[in-house]
């Protein structure tokens, strides 16, 4: 049976005016229907063996932040990473939804509320945490037609503050970077020529930088160029950089030219690497609204 792994592989059909991008969602429902992102299984957005592949919490270190880690849901291979990239360069925009659960999954999971907590009770930090998605270039967000990060940070900002914790999303970090496709460029070399000083936190006027406490989203950890670029800019306008969240990270060989960051599950855990030297529905929002740069 021929199913359509996401919508955004039929985008330039729909057309761009009368009737057809109305009824062509029914036609190609019915034409094509929906097949999970990560194995194309039929009528799933998400199977429930590929949403399984999302159930860890394996810890990156990543220095420069309070908590010094990183927390990423799966391993970036095989259906999991079908499902990321249907996400996040096709447009699939139905993952949104479980995207957004695995994210506030793996924040239960990790130590990053209680050092939240902690962090908030020192004299120089100040609320409300600020849930930081990292920054695409320009560039990819006019390829994607949208910032796809950032019903990941909504997400996790109702999350804590279910758990008590005041939070918004704010787009506070901007990339000046080129377009290429950083997934496809594993060495730390590359990556770091490509992200090196194109990073920048943008202080606005009702969110000022200075003392506010931040936990980064990203979707995927290879190198951890991005995520340490984040912490540097972040630090560098005077925020409290506390930890990063992200959906999937990518397993670095050891000895080989790519290798940056190294991963060591600990025996029960998922948790105990390193970062180099540094349901299907989508979650009711509770109306914040998200601040940053545009």
């Amino acid at each position: 049976m021929v199913t359509r792994a996401g919508r955004g592989h039929h985008r330039r059909t729909q057309g761009s005016g009368g009737l057809l991008p109305h009824v062509w969602p029914a036609i190609r429902d019915v034409l094509l229907p929906r097949g999970c992102a990560g194995c194309d299984r039929p009528d799933e957005v998400l199977c429930p063996d590929c949403r399984a592949l999302f159930g860890g919490c394996h810890e990156r270190e990543l220095q420069g932040c309070i908590s010094g880690s990183a927390y990423a849901a799966a391993i970036y291979q095989g259906f999991a990473r079908h499902a990321i990239l249907d996400w996040k360069d096709h447009d699939d925009v139905e993952l949104d939804g479980p995207f957004a659960e695995i994210v506030t999954d793996v924040l239960r999971r990790s130590n990053l509320p209680e050092s939240l907590a902690a962090t908030l009770k020192e004299d120089t930090a100040r609320g409300p945490v600020l849930v930081v998605p990292a920054p695409s270039s320009r560039q990819s967000t006019r390829r994607r037609g949208r910032r796809h990060l950032m019903p990941l940070a909504m997400a996790l900002a109702d999350a804590l503050c279910d758990m008590g914790i005041d939070a918004i999303p704010a787009r506070v970090l901007a990339s000046t970077a080129g377009g290429g496709r950083s997934v496809q460029q594993v060495s730390s070399a590359q990556r770091a020529q490509r992200i090196g000083g194109h990073i920048e936190a943008v202080s606005l006027p009702d969110m000022p930088l200075k003392g506010a406490v931040t936990v980064l989203v990203d979707d995927i950890i290879t190198t951890g160029s991005t995520l340490r670029q984040c912490v540097a800019a972040l630090r560098g306008a005077g925020a409290i950089p506390v930890g990063a969240l992200a959906l999937a990270h990518a397993v670095v060989r050891y000895g080989s030219e790519e290798e940056d960051d190294s991963y060591t599950p600990v025996p029960g855990t998922s948790r105990g690497s390193r970062m180099g030297s540094t349901s299907s529905t989508t979650p009711q929002m509770s109306g914040r609204t998200p601040s940053g740069v545009m």
